[in-house]
C-alpha cells in the first residue's frame, strides 16, 4: 500500500493571508454597514467551507459571493511558501501519493493551482463544495485517502489549523501541525498532532520519520 502525504492548502502550501483579510472585509462591506467583524476569529474557522464560517459567526451569507470573487480577482497576491515546491517534488520523487484536502471551493482551488503551476503535484484534490460536511468532519479527508486508493494507516495530513488537526483525529490519521500558518502553535498543540513543524525543512524530517522510520522527536 502506497504512503500518501495529504495538505490543507491556505497556510500550508500557500500565503493567501492578505487575499483572504481583503475579501473578508470588502464582502462585508458590500452587506453592512455594521462594525467590522473579527478577521481573527474567521481565521481560527480556517479548514471549514466560507459559507459554515459566516455561518458560525452569525454574517450573512449575501458575503459568500462577493468572498469568492473579490479572491480570484486577487488570485495574483497569492505566494507559495518558500521550499512548498521543492518539498512536493521531493514526495513525488520517493513515490509517495499526494493529496489535498481544502476548506476552499473547487473554481478558486483549482484556480490557484493553475495560476502558481502546482496542479502537477496530486494526485486527489477534495474540496468543502464536493462533501456534504467539510472539515473539522472528516468526511473530505476520508474522500481524498479514498481518491488516492489508500489507508489512513498509510497516510498523514498536513494543516495549519485546529480544524485540520481534529479532521484527522476524527478520520484516526496521523497529522502534522505546521507552525507557519495563521493559528497559534498552542492552539496546534492542544489538538495533539502527531508532530510539529516549524519550518519546510522540518516537515521533510516529520513526514520521514512517519514513513522511513528516521529518528526524529514526534
Amino acid at each position: 500500500m502506497n504512503n500518501a502525504v495529504v495538505f490543507d492548502f491556505d497556510g500550508v502550501i500557500i500565503d493567501s493571508l492578505e487575499v483572504q483579510r481583503k475579501a473578508f472585509f470588502e464582502s462585508f462591506r458590500l452587506v453592512s454597514d455594521g462594525p467590522l467583524p473579527s478577521f481573527e476569529e474567521f481565521l481560527g474557522h480556517s479548514g471549514d467551507s466560507i459559507p459554515n464560517i459566516f455561518t458560525k459567526m452569525g454574517l450573512s451569507l449575501d458575503m459568500t459571493e462577493h468572498y469568492r470573487r473579490i479572491a480570484r480577482e486577487n488570485i495574483h497576491l497569492i505566494q507559495i511558501i518558500d521550499g512548498m515546491e521543492e518539498l512536493l517534488r521531493y514526495i513525488k520523487d520517493a513515490g509517495w501519493l499526494c493529496g489535498l484536502c481544502t476548506g476552499k471551493d473547487r473554481p478558486r482551488t483549482l484556480l490557484t493551482l493553475g495560476e502558481h503551476g502546482l496542479a502537477g503535484y496530486f494526485d486527489a484534490v477534495v474540496c468543502s463544495d464536493d462533501v456534504t460536511h467539510p472539515k473539522p468532519h472528516p468526511e473530505s479527508l476520508l474522500c481524498t485517502i479514498d481518491q488516492l486508493h489508500t489507508t489512513v494507516e498509510h497516510s498523514v495530513f498536513v494543516g495549519d489549523g485546529k480544524n485540520d488537526i481534529i479532521c484527522a483525529r476524527e478520520a484516526k490519521m496521523r497529522s502534522i501541525a505546521v507552525a507557519w500558518g495563521h493559528n497559534p502553535v498552542e492552539i496546534l498543540r492542544q489538538e495533539a498532532p502527531s508532530y510539529v513543524a516549524y519550518n519546510v525543512e522540518e516537515l521533510r524530517h516529520g513526514l520521514q520519520a512517519l514513513f522511513l522510520h528516521t529518528e526524529v522527536s514526534l
